[in-house]
């Protein structure tokens, strides 16, 4: 007769032969089909998509009107099939032109890994249906980010051919040109956005920060102090840190420029005047200049540029904001500055395509690309500019 044993632990079940390999067995089991199921999450709709062109699969034929108008190929059947897709792209089959069909149809697109179609599509729309700078701007942006830079900038001209005013275009062409490294091309747009900015309080600190890293890239070193003195000028405050102060030290002793960048103080009467006038010498000419604190650079007309010798090269293009709307000058750089007992070196300056917008025997303005470098405190009977502490 069988008769219990209390110390018999396996309860009456027979013993295990699986094994000690079964669990481990188990596990990667049910790794590899998860891992499986992510890989044709991801990319099942591109194997499938191979497979229908492999297999001659015919996309739908409503759509490929809506293919042809946009420049793309063919979606894969699984794709365009797919709810927020397929709604889109019956909207646009319905009408090829519908914006927010064509807008979210782009978003689609990248959401689903399709970004260069995204891009074709924003493009055709702007050309085929009505000019947007919206689109292009955003198709320049895609374009950016897949390092297609040459496509990139031939999107963002048409752009700012387009909104030839709009500082935020300029801003977007410069990143893409600081992307390509052409740098010298990313400085004026720089320039651009802050010329055609009115108030350049409000603007990031990218903008400043994108000149001087574009000088430093080019060996530039005193050039690249500037920007980044520009930007502490339009909020001391807020922007006077030992982070930027540390930078324009660094930059001071690689490019041998510490002792020549700001020297002198120096106090001049206003006769309480609202315009102020000043002796101003660039590059040892001397000239009569407008204190303009409102203005971005030291601006000059030609013929006063002719006689300082500032090189001018016509690939430098700027575009400003001034009293008479949207103009053209040429972005350059000032050996020396001086006013009274003050110098300054590498100012950045403008060659202003209007001489008629400084007035009768003016031949320049006296901007903050000088006086950024400087204190500088306007009172009722004078005015005063010093080095700073």
């Amino acid at each position: 007769m069988l008769v219990a044993d209390p110390e018999d632990r396996n309860g009456g079940r027979l013993p295990n032969r699986r094994g000690w390999l079964a669990p481990i067995v188990r596990t990667l089991f049910i790794f590899a089909v998860l891992c499986a199921a992510i890989w044709f999450y991801l990319y099942g709709d591109r194997v499938i998509g191979y497979v229908e062109t492999e297999t001659g699969t015919a996309s739908d034929p409503a759509l490929t009107a809506v293919y042809q108008h946009f420049d793309i190929a063919p979606l894969p059947n699984i794709v365009a099939g797919r709810t927020a897709m397929a709604t889109y792209l019956d909207m646009l089959r319905r009408e090829h032109c519908d914006w927010n069909a064509a807008y979210k149809f782009a978003n689609e697109l990248q959401a689903q890994g399709y970004n260069r179609e995204a891009a074709k599509v924003l493009i055709a729309f702007s050309n085929k249906c009505k000019p947007s700078n919206v689109a292009l701007s955003a198709a320049a942006e895609i374009l950016d980010n897949l390092s297609d830079y040459d496509e990139a900038l031939k999107v963002s001209n048409d752009v700012i051919a387009m909104s030839p005013g709009m500082p935020s275009f300029y801003f977007q062409r410069a990143r893409i040109r600081q992307n390509a490294k052409k740098y010298r091309d990313a400085i004026d747009d720089y320039y651009s956005v802050i010329g055609l900015t009115d108030n350049i309080a409000i603007l990031n600190g990218t903008v400043f920060e994108g000149i001087s890293t574009s000088y430093r890239e080019l060996g530039a070193y005193c050039e690249a102090i500037g920007p980044l003195q520009l930007w502490v000028s339009t909020n001391p405050n807020r922007n006077d840190t030992a982070v930027v102060r540390g930078i324009i030290k660094l930059y001071e002793t690689m490019g041998k420029c510490a002792s020549t960048y700001t020297t002198g103080s120096d106090r001049f009467p206003t006769q309480g005047n609202n315009v102020i006038l000043a002796k101003v010498s660039v590059n040892g000419t001397e000239g009569t200049f407008i204190v303009d604190t409102g203005a971005s650079f030291v601006a000059v007309s030609k013929a006063f540029a002719a006689r300082a010798k500032l090189p001018i090269d016509g690939n430098n293009e700027i575009s400003l904001q001034t009293a008479n709307g949207l103009s053209q000058a040429t972005h350059t750089n000032a050996t020396t500055v001086r006013v009274g007992r003050v110098e300054a070196s590498d100012i950045a300056a403008v060659v202003l395509d209007n001489d008629a917008a400084l007035g009768n025997e003016i031949d320049g303005l006296l901007g903050r690309s000088f006086l950024s470098r400087f204190d500088v405190i306007f009172g009722n009977r004078e005015w005063r500019i010093e080095t700073k502490k």
